[in-house]
Parts: C-alpha cells; sequence; structure tokens
C-alpha cells in the first residue's frame, strides 16, 4: 500500500483513490454489492479499455490486491468521474499539479452523507444542554477575598452594581467572617448597606456560623450561603472543625433561616481534590451533598477550589452527586488553575447542570490552597454560552466594562480570554478604519 501510495504522488495521472488500510475491507464490501455495476455502467460509458476486463471480475472473490487494481486502472482511465464517486458514497479532490503539488486524493464521505453524521453529533453533543443558564457572580466575595490589599467599599459597590447592569441576576456580595480570618472583607456590613436600593439581583452572603448568619440578618442581607467542604483536613484548616461538626453548624444557620424565610445556598468545597488530601473520593461529595439537600437548602453549589478537575473526573463526581440531589438543585464552580474550567463547565451542562458560578475577569483564588489560581471568568462563561446558544441574559461588553473597572483598580490585565480578545479585535477594528 506505501508502494501504491508513493507511485500515485510521482506520476503525472490523475491521483488514485486511497483509502487507509483499516478502511479497505469495508469498501471491498461495498464493491461486492454494488461497486461493480457502478463500475461497469461508467466503464463502458467512457469507453476504456479495461471494460471487459472489469466484467470478468468476481468481485465476491477478488483479492484485496486486484480490487485495488482494479479501482486503480479506472481512475487512471477516466472511468470513475463524479457520478460514479456518488454512487460508491466517495468523492476525490481536485487534481492538484497545477499548483506544484503531486498531493494524494483522501477518501471522505460526500456533502449529503457526511450532513447526517455531523447534524446527529451536533445534536447528541447539545442534547442536555439547557436554554436558558443561570450565572452566579462571585468577584466581589469569592474573587477579591485572597486580595492582599484592602480595596475600598466604595470600589466594591461600584463593582457590584457594574455587574448587576449588565444583567446577572445573583452577585454573592461579601462574606460575615471574622475579620481575622479575611480582612478582605470586614466591611461586609457597609456593603450590604450600600446595595439595600440596588434592584435587579440577588445578593447572597456567605454565613460560617450561627452568629455570622445573625450579624448578615441584622446587616439587611436577604440570602445567605454556607460552605462544608467534601475534605476533613480542608475542613479542619479552612473552618478549625470536622465535617461532621460544620454540617452541624449549617443545619443550625439552616433552620434559623427558616424562621426569616431566607433562602440558603450550600457550598461544597473541594468537589475533586484537596490542596491536603488529594484525590476527593465523589461518594464522599455525594455525603454532602445529600446532608445540605436535606437541609432544604435551595441550591448546592459544587466547587473546584484548586482547580484540578478534568471532564474525567468530574463527570465521575457529578453521577455521585446526582444519584443523590436533584439536578435543577446543583450548580457548578470551578477555578481554572489547569485550564479546565470552560471544559468542565460544558461537561456539567451536558448533564444538565443549568446553574454556573464565576467570577468576573477571572478574580479570586483561595487563601487555604497554595497555587490555586482564580475562577472561571464570567466573560468567557457567557461567550461560550452565546456561540451555544444559551440564553443568560448578560450583556457581555457591559460584563466587560466591569471587568475593566474592577481589573484597572487592582492594576492588573484581565484573566479573561475572551475579554481579552474581543478588546483586542476592536482596537484592530478602530486603527482600521483610521
Amino acid at each position: 500500500m506505501h508502494k501504491f501510495l508513493q507511485r500515485s504522488v510521482l506520476t503525472d495521472r490523475v491521483p488514485a483513490l486511497v483509502v487507509p488500510y483499516w478502511e479497505e475491507s469495508q469498501l471491498i464490501t461495498g464493491l461486492s454489492t454494488a461497486g461493480a455495476d457502478a463500475i461497469r455502467t461508467f466503464s463502458s460509458s467512457a469507453g476504456i479499455n479495461g471494460a471487459n476486463r472489469i466484467e470478468d471480475v468476481d468481485f465476491q472473490k477478488s483479492s484485496k490486491t486486484m480490487t485495488r487494481e482494479v479501482l486503480r486502472n479506472a481512475f487512471d482511465q477516466g472511468a470513475i468521474k463524479k457520478g460514479a464517486s456518488q454512487s460508491l458514497g466517495l468523492t476525490s479532490r481536485p487534481n492538484y499539479k497545477e499548483h506544484g503539488v503531486r498531493g494524494l486524493v483522501n477518501r471522505h464521505f460526500t456533502t449529503h452523507n457526511n450532513a447526517g453524521y455531523t447534524k446527529e453529533l451536533s445534536r447528541k453533543l447539545r442534547e442536555g444542554i439547557p436554554d436558558y443558564v443561570k450565572i452566579v457572580e462571585v468577584g466581589p466575595r469569592d474573587g477579591l477575598q485572597n486580595e492582599k490589599n484592602i480595596v475600598p467599599t466604595d470600589v466594591k459597590v461600584e463593582l457590584i452594581k457594574l455587574l448587576v447592569s449588565a444583567g446577572l441576576p445573583v452577585v454573592e456580595a461579601t462574606s460575615f467572617v471574622s475579620p481575622k480570618w479575611v480582612p478582605q472583607l470586614a466591611d461586609a456590613k457597609d456593603v450590604i448597606a450600600a446595595i439595600q436600593n440596588v434592584e435587579g439581583a440577588r445578593f447572597p452572603v456567605l454565613t460560617p456560623n450561627l452568629k455570622g448568619f445573625e450579624a448578615a440578618v441584622a446587616a439587611g442581607a436577604k440570602e445567605v450561603a454556607v460552605f462544608p467542604a467534601a475534605s476533613e483536613s480542608f475542613s479542619k484548616a479552612n473552618l478549625n472543625c470536622s465535617i461532621e461538626d460544620n454540617l452541624a453548624r449549617c443545619r443550625d444557620i439552616a433552620s434559623a433561616a427558616k424562621n426569616f424565610s431566607i433562602p440558603v445556598r450550600g457550598y461544597i468545597s473541594c468537589v475533586v481534590g484537596c490542596p491536603l488530601e488529594g484525590y476527593v473520593a465523589p461518594a464522599k461529595v455525594a455525603y454532602v451533598a445529600k446532608a445540605l439537600c436535606d437541609m432544604d437548602c435551595s441550591e448546592i453549589s459544587l466547587g473546584d477550589t484548586i482547580g484540578v478537575g478534568t471532564p474525567g473526573s468530574v463527570s465521575s463526581m457529578l453521577e455521585a452527586v446526582l444519584d443523590v440531589v436533584p439536578v435543577d438543585k446543583l450548580a457548578v464552580h470551578f477555578h481554572d488553575t489547569y485550564g479546565q474550567a470552560l471544559s468542565n463547565t460544558l461537561l456539567s451542562l451536558q448533564m444538565g447542570i443549568s446553574t454556573v458560578d464565576s467570577s468576573v475577569s477571572g478574580l479570586g483564588g483561595c487563601p487555604y490552597a497554595k497555587g490555586a489560581t482564580g475562577n472561571v471568568a464570567t466573560e468567557d462563561v457567557v461567550y461560550m454560552l452565546n456561540g451555544l446558544g444559551v440564553n443568560t441574559n448578560v450583556d457581555l461588553e457591559k460584563l466587560m466594562l466591569a471587568g475593566d473597572f474592577i481589573s484597572n483598580h487592582l492594576g492588573r490585565v484581565s484573566a479573561s480570554k475572551a475579554a481579552t480578545a474581543l478588546t483586542k479585535s476592536k482596537a484592530t477594528a478602530h486603527v482600521s478604519k483610521l
């Protein structure tokens, strides 16, 4: 076969039909039933000398070598033209000799045959993706909590307002944790007070314990979130308690929240990997998720805190969780440490998840996970969803303005690839007009 391919490159003849080795038997089988008649018909119409040879060939018993030789001779003498190729479900590319190339002709499906296959594949890939995806913006809290330099309250408030104006339905505003542990969010009360009259979005806040919940309610918070971990070591390092102790705290908050008719969102940290323990078993994640579901949490966000997840590990985790929690209660929260966040997000959508956490400009990280970079950028998520035809009600241009605002304040470029590319393309378009 290799010598035959070489011969087709070096000669000046019409290039021979080339098929991969593994497809030869499939091609021969096709010729056995329909190919013989097609070649005879077109050989006769072309008046080639090899027509009688082809008539004498018993396609049912012919060897692979003879079949390839007959095909080569037929092509060499112009027997199989466009019509014959279509009859066999094959086509050949034009002769590139005039361009200085003695190229091989690739076997591929005709447009007619390929269209059905492509549509079916596209349908399967999009089958589970919802028509609408709710984006939960976590930039003002999760995005800023790891910043060393204190961001002024008025900057945080302005960022929240810009995010709301972009159409984001949920913006995580702050966290009522001890200023000793997270000094960046010591102004939680002031932030909540400043956004009381901002309409068009919900503003959940993190509350690690009953004391934090009471402070949040007193400040005017209308939605709270609890955050257990699926890793025992991480739970002790992050909240100074075991998983079971933390779940008990969450139950106290959930019980108190019912008295105020306040929804409670649950975050689960380290759903794929832990900076201290490494691999986290899906069964552990499912256990914590079921516990939160039993507390009547309105939503449960599955967080890849250190960004080590891949579509393979994420799918295993989601399968375990989906066995015990309804899909409409789940959200995903991916960090992009290894550049897998968008891939993991798409996989989650295909598995039926319709809520995605993200952070404007890719802000964020984890103060307890060294080397963990920011969340997946909201701009990148919106760009991807727009390309899929999924509705988010988010204005990408206004979102980019919010990203520019906070990035400029922090003195760094945006970590969003979509925002960076779109900004450059606009600059290039402007220059070309000039």
